[in-house]
């Protein structure tokens, strides 16, 4: 089988929220004994396993895991947490843990290459908040837009402290040199390029082959010639910014002005 993996880290209130998007291939690559390959896939098509076997799989794994580690020393409990020390409250956590409702999302099949990079183009380069979301800002504070997943996905407004807004942001600053996204299987990284042209042709004869339509390339952007309405100049200077209120702040002194002319890409020049 592939996947590839991508670390997410943050809610949608900004605090420290770790899960893992998968995309995983609907079924895998066998090897015969003759060394030929096929590909073998579920029985149906929109799912690869029942979710709800991936979901005590995962539980069984998770709690597995946190066991050995308690075993081995590896955790360390402090704060609200400390009771954790001893036996009894350890296994009484344990029993809590096995006996709650599990959930694994498991989304529907994604086809062709338009698809999968619409989903992993979500996570892979997005930071943990957009400015968008930003609805105003003091000296003091700073308040955003966000969704209560536990009150209907009713969107709402935060408004954090400066200090305490920063302290969330740096929760999802990843370790230099941490891998956010990962590739297992026949996409892994030292096998990809000898796995991948095998799994294409054992795709062919199968009946889990989809075809996918060709990639029209984008058409060529279409150049405007324009001037300014009002002075009539084929330049404009970015000289600052007109938030949605109304209110204008201009540039910093030293900042980058975006230098557009008309019927061009914009180019960047610096501020005198």
């Amino acid at each position: 089988m592939g996947v590839t993996a991508l670390l997410h880290t943050w809610g949608q209130n900004l605090m420290d929220h770790p899960h893992v998007h998968c995309l995983v291939t609907g079924g895998g690559l066998q090897t015969a004994p003759d060394r030929s390959h096929r590909w073998v896939g579920p029985s149906q098509q929109r799912y690869l396993f029942p979710v709800q076997a991936v979901a005590a799989m995962f539980a069984g794994k998770f709690i597995d895991g946190l066991q050995d580690l308690r075993r081995r020393g590896k955790l360390t409990f402090e704060g609200t947490l400390a009771d954790w020390k001893d036996d009894p409250a350890w296994r009484a956590m344990i029993a809590t843990l096995r006996s709650r409702k599990w959930i694994v999302f498991g989304k529907g099949s994604v086809t062709g290459p338009e698809s999968v990079l619409e989903y992993l183009g979500r996570y892979t380069h997005r930071v943990a908040i957009a400015n968008s979301r930003i609805t105003g800002m003091t000296h003091r504070t700073v308040s955003f837009r966000y969704k209560d997943y536990r009150d209907g996905s009713v969107l709402k407004t935060m408004t954090l402290s400066g200090v305490e807004f920063l302290h969330r942001l740096s929760l999802h600053v990843l370790p230099e040199g941490f891998t956010k996204i990962r590739h297992y299987g026949l996409l892994g990284n030292n096998r990809r390029k000898r796995m991948l042209p095998l799994a294409r042709e054992a795709l062919k004869g199968s009946r889990w082959h989809v075809a996918i339509a060709p990639v029209t390339a984008l058409p060529a952007a279409i150049v405007e010639e324009g001037e300014c309405p009002r002075c009539g100049a084929a330049e404009l200077l970015c000289i600052g910014r007109l938030d949605a209120q109304g209110k204008f702040t201009p540039l910093a002194d030293g900042a980058r002005r975006a230098r557009i002319q008309l019927g061009e890409p914009p180019a960047i020049a610096d501020s005198s």
